[in-house]
């Protein structure tokens, strides 16, 4: 394959790529040939298409968009709900969008709810279908991220760095979990993909400022802490300002970013004002809060987890690629001191691109309070770390085997060491896939089984936090909450207004709430109240409060059940990977079912 260079740039020494010179009206401070030798410049087209790749990914994407569960109830009710509340006037309310503490942005949540307002004027659609249509967007642009990302990795750092990233995001659980997710994480995840690709990819000159603003957007619309993501390339940039391109032109740009991104600020903390009908500066609310609370206050009073929390989370979703990620540093290093002669393929960049894996992880294990979407910023930063190890392995190796192998043994090992790590790693991804998807999607299901005309009240006991949203309800129902074992606060309602553009809720003060999950006794209603109810059955005691109401035939009948994991009487495997059914594995059912009152 033709290799392809920006004009007036050198061809590299190396096979693997590394800084490409960028041809611009910047004036370079050292002489492209010295910049060469620092770091090597090769660039190369991809060896999949970006179009095939992005259809890949699509096709991927989509199928998270509709069977991915929602495994976290803050995506529902700090999220979808307040969505649900813009477009249909009516939805749950946490304590986080009370105007005593500000720390959501009606900006984010407003952006998404123009969708599906959108999808809610198209004749004989259901409310279930803005739900969908709003993932299958997210499916859409996170392939499109995932397919800049590629795309620079190859073109900038390596090609087969570049095809090894797509094919372990493509087979990776992590990524089908987070893909199409409605979470601020989720949606830093997409523009840090778009940072790091505008970074990395020079050919057509500096991106600085793109780079910049994406970073910013997730950061500021999204979630904050995620734009120390971008320090990695900020220091690379400076690095690079420094030994061969001009420092002065560097900053300027840099410069320049951070004043599209103070442009940005000041329109998200406009929208804000105008929802909260005061000055909220949000993404400065969330970093107060998280780190300045003080005591009794602050994210740890929802559980703190031991230091190794992520490293196992991550092995259940990443499985071989957390172990290859982690050691993406000591092989580069390694392969510099003892293996350089060996081959050529491995670039100073490489390293570069590894560190924003590193550097999350050892920011977010540092923190006592722990949860899984904190890691889905850095997910495709694992892929690519994980990535670039296993090229330095095959690089090492592809010399190795020249020099102690040759035909078709050469050629069958060869295949073997490429083939078989990548196929245990995508079986062991799909295997879990599926045992999620198998084994909680339930209450994804069983709301569709209300009828359309069905009104009143829709009770929620134990399984209060795997409600998926309001979306799931006929136009005419309201959730409630009975008392059950939870004695945390629970999410209050929304004021309800008759005028589709007014929405109250955004600024007046709700009651009885707390920045402490303390409960309150005004959000349950009397059990005598609910007209359905949808509850999980498990074959073991109940814990007071939490009655087995589907066995209470003289109140309830059954509309519809679908079977559950009963994790607490399932084994490890059986609750972490999916296995067919005649492997000899512990696992344990129950029901998720919808009931309605029988004649009163």
């Amino acid at each position: 394959m033709a290799e392809v260079r920006p004009r007036g740039q050198a061809r590299g020494k190396g096979a693997g790529g590394g800084y490409p010179t960028p041809s611009s009206p910047e004036k370079i401070s050292i002489s492209e040939s010295n910049a060469e030798k620092l770091v090597g410049t090769r660039v190369s087209h991809p060896i999949i298409s970006p179009t095939s790749a992005f259809s890949i990914l699509l096709v991927v994407r989509l199928l998270s968009a509709a069977y991915a569960t929602i495994p976290d109830c803050d995506e529902v009710f700090n999220y979808w709900e307040p969505a649900h509340y813009l477009t249909h006037g009516h939805g749950l309310q946490t304590w986080e969008y009370s105007p005593v503490y500000a720390i959501r942005s009606w900006a984010y949540v407003g952006l998404h709810a123009i969708v599906t307002r959108a999808i809610s004027l198209v004749p004989q659609l259901e409310k279930t279908h803005e739900f969908y249509g709003l993932r299958c967007l997210f499916a859409v642009f996170c392939a499109y991220c995932e397919k800049r990302l590629y795309t620079a990795v190859s073109s900038n750092i390596n090609r087969r760095v570049g095809i090894l990233y797509l094919v372990l995001t493509i087979g990776s659980a992590g990524m089908f979990h987070a893909a199409a997710a409605f979470l601020p994480s989720t949606f830093a995840m997409y523009t840090t993909m778009l940072g790091m690709a505008s970074f990395m990819d020079r050919r057509r000159g500096f991106r600085t400022i793109q780079g910049v603003f994406w970073f910013a957007l997730g950061g500021l619309l999204g979630w904050p802490f995620s734009m120390a993501m971008c320090i990695p390339c900020v220091l690379e940039e400076i690095f690079m300002g420094c030994v061969a391109w001009g420092l002065v032109p560097t900053v300027v740009r840099l410069v320049k970013g951070g004043a599209v991104s103070l442009v940005l600020l000041t329109s998200i903390v406009g929208v804000d004002y105008l929802a909260y009908r005061k000055l909220e500066i949000v993404p400065l609310n969330i970093v107060l809060y998280n780190v300045f609370s003080g005591a009794g206050k602050g994210p740890n009073i929802y559980g703190a987890e031991p230091w190794w929390f992520y490293l196992a989370n991550l092995t259940l979703n990443f499985n071989i690629l957390l172990p290859l990620a982690l050691a993406s540093g000591p092989l580069l290093s390694l392969y510099y001191l003892a293996c350089r002669s060996l081959a050529t393929g491995v670039t100073p960049r490489m390293a570069s691109i590894s560190l924003p894996f590193y550097l999350w992880l050892a920011i977010f294990t540092a923190q006592p309070h722990k949860e899984e979407r904190f890691m889905y910023v850095a997910y495709p930063t694992l892929c690519v770390s994980a990535a670039v190890s296993y090229h330095v392995i095959l690089t090492v190796w592809g010399s190795l085997s020249n020099r102690l192998t040759s035909g078709k043994a050469q050629e069958f090992l060869n295949w073997t060491v490429l083939a078989v790590p990548l196929s245990l790693a995508m079986i062991a991804s799909i295997s879990r896939i599926l045992a999620v998807t198998s084994g909680y999607s339930a209450p994804l299901h069983v709301y569709s089984a209300l009828p359309s005309d069905a009104q009143g009240y829709l009770c929620l006991a134990k399984e209060w936090y795997r409600f998926p949203s309001s979306y799931f309800l006929p136009e005419g129902m309201r959730v409630k909450f009975v008392k059950s074992a939870f004695d945390g606060l629970l999410p209050g309602e929304f004021p309800e207004s008759n005028d589709p553009w007014s929405w109250p809720g955004t600024w007046m003060i709700p009651f009885g709430m707390n920045d402490e999950n303390k409960g309150d006794p005004s959000k349950y209603v009397s059990l005598e109240s609910c007209d359905y109810m949808v509850e999980s059955y498990f074959s073991r005691p109940v814990e007071e409060f939490e009655p087995d109401y589907a066995l209470d035939q003289g109140q309830w009948e059954s509309v519809y059940c679908e079977n559950f994991l009963d994790s607490a009487q399932t084994g490890m495997l059986g609750r972490t990977l999916w296995v067919p059914r005649w492997v000899p594995v512990k696992k344990s059912w129950g029901k998720y079912c919808l009931l309605r009152r029988t004649a009163r």
